[in-house]
C-alpha cells in the first residue's frame, strides 16, 4: 500500500474520530462544504468544458471553495436544529457526526487529488494511490491526473493512468462479472499451427474478435470464459483495415452479451479483460482518445494475411498500458460493463494499446450477415492508402 493511501485513510479515520466527538450539530456545516465542493467542481460542465482539460481544473478548484463555503453557511443555519435532535439520542448524533466528517475528508481528499498531481513530487504516488482510483470510480473529477513521465511527442496528451496487471479480486466487481460471463477464447487453426486470441460476445451468438486472430484460419472455435468444450464458429465479418472481425456461434445464442457505450469519453475508467499469454487477465485501464492522427510506425503482427499494418489515417481508440499477445480481441468496460473499445495491438515503446473503436463495430455488426471468406496462408499483409482508411471508416 502506497503511503499517500495510508495518509488519505488516516485521516478519513480522524475526521469520522472528530465527528463521532463533535456530534450532529458540528458535523453538519462539515458536510455542507463537502457538499458544495462536489457541487462547485461540476460547474465547468455547465460552461460547456470536458471534466478532463486543464481548463476544467482551474475553474472547478475555486468553483469548489466558493460554493463549500456557501454551502457550509446554510448547513450553519441548521446546526441548532440538528444538535437537538441529536441530543435525544447521543448514540444516533455520534454516528450520524462520524459518518458525515468522515465522508466529508473522503470527498475533499478526492477534489483536490487533480490539484495535488500537479506537485512533481507527489504526482506518482496520486496516480498509483488505490484508494483515490476508487473514489474516481464513482465520480469523476475535474482536470487531468498528470503522468511522472512525458508523452511521447507523436501521440496525443492526456491518454490516461497506467493500469494495473492481473488483480484476480477485480472478480468481485459487478461490472467485471457480467463482462467475464460474456468473455471468451479464440483458438484457431491456420498455416499448419494454432494461434489464439481472446473475445467477447455481442449477443445473439455474434462474437466480437480481430481480423488478425482469424486471419488465415482453417478452423475456428470458442471457449466461454476459456473453459470447457470448444465451440464452433464461423466468420461472419472480416475488415482488415480495422482489425475486426465478427464470429457467428450457433451454441452461443443465447448467451448474454455486453453492451457498447454510445459516446465512450478520454479519462473514462474501467477494465481490461482477455487471455493475454492463454492465461486470463483483468486489469484496471483509463480510455484515452480516439483519433486517427497517431504518427506510428507500421505494426508488427504475427498473423498478419490480408491484415493492415500502416498507422496512415487509421482511426484507433487508445487505452494506456501493454496489452499481451493473446489478449487481442478483448473488450475495455466501463464501471457498468459497457464496452468502451476492443483491443488489438499493443505499442510497448510507447507504453499503449490500441484498439478498435465502438463506432467500427458498430457499423459492422449492422451489415454482417453469412459466411465471408479469410485470406489465405502466404496472403501478403494489407496496404490500404489514407483515401481507403478513410473512405472504411467512414462507410
Amino acid at each position: 500500500m502506497l503511503v499517500i493511501d495510508l495518509i488519505v485513510g488516516g485521516v478519513i479515520v480522524a475526521a469520522a474520530i472528530y465527528g463521532s466527538v463533535a456530534g450532529l450539530g458540528r458535523a453538519l456545516p462539515v458536510a455542507g462544504f463537502a457538499a458544495g465542493v462536489v457541487l462547485g467542481s461540476r460547474l465547468p460542465l455547465l460552461l460547456g468544458e470536458q471534466l478532463d482539460s486543464q481548463v476544467a481544473l482551474v475553474i472547478a478548484l475555486p468553483a469548489a471553495l466558493v460554493a463549500g463555503g456557501v454551502v457550509a453557511a446554510l448547513a450553519e443555519r441548521l446546526s441548532p436544529s440538528a444538535a437537538r435532535i441529536a441530543d435525544r439520542s447521543l448514540l444516533v448524533g455520534g454516528f450520524a457526526g462520524a459518518l458525515l466528517v468522515g465522508a466529508s475528508a473522503a470527498v475533499v481528499a478526492w477534489a483536490f487529488a487533480p490539484a495535488a498531481s500537479e506537485v512533481r513530487s507527489v504526482r506518482d504516488d496520486v496516480q498509483r494511490s488505490a484508494v483515490l482510483e476508487r473514489f474516481n470510480a464513482v465520480l469523476t473529477p475535474a482536470g487531468p491526473l498528470r503522468q511522472n513521465r512525458p508523452q511521447p511527442a507523436d501521440l496525443p496528451q492526456s491518454v490516461g493512468r497506467r493500469p494495473r496487471v492481473r488483480e484476480p479480486r477485480l472478480l468481485s466487481d459487478p461490472a467485471v462479472r457480467r463482462a467475464d460471463r460474456s468473455l471468451v477464447k479464440i483458438e484457431t487453426t491456420r498455416c499448419r499451427h494454432g494461434y489464439q486470441g481472446s473475445g467477447w460476445i455481442a449477443g445473439h451468438g455474434i462474437v466480437v474478435t480481430n481480423a488478425h486472430v482469424v486471419s488465415a484460419a482453417k478452423r475456428v472455435s470458442v471457449l466461454r470464459g476459456g473453459k470447457g468444450s470448444p465451440l464452433d464458429a464461423t466468420v461472419v465479418w472480416f475488415d482488415g483495415i480495422h482489425d475486426l472481425a465478427l464470429l457467428r456461434v450457433a451454441l452461443l445464442r443465447g448467451a448474454p452479451g455486453l453492451e457498447l457505450a454510445d459516446d465512450p469519453r478520454p479519462q473514462a475508467p474501467g477494465f481490461a479483460l482477455g487471455f493475454p499469454g492463454g492465461r486470463k487477465a483483468i486489469r484496471r485501464a483509463r480510455l484515452g482518445p480516439t483519433t486517427s492522427e497517431l504518427n506510428l510506425r507500421d505494426l508488427d503482427l504475427e498473423n498478419n494475411a490480408g491484415v493492415s499494418l500502416t498507422m496512415r489515417e487509421r482511426l484507433v481508440t487508445v487505452i494506456r498500458g501493454i496489452n499481451g499477445p493473446g489478449g487481442s480481441g478483448g473488450p475495455m468496460i466501463d464501471r457498468h460493463g459497457r464496452v468502451l473499445a476492443t483491443v488489438f495491438a499493443g505499442i510497448q515503446q510507447h507504453d499503449i494499446t490500441l484498439a478498435v473503436p465502438n463506432r467500427i463495430v458498430r457499423s459492422a455488426m449492422r451489415r454482417a450477415r453469412g459466411r465471408v471468406d479469410v485470406p489465405a496462408c502466404g496472403d501478403p499483409p494489407l496496404k490500404p492508402t489514407p483515401r481507403q482508411s478513410i473512405a472504411a471508416r467512414n462507410a
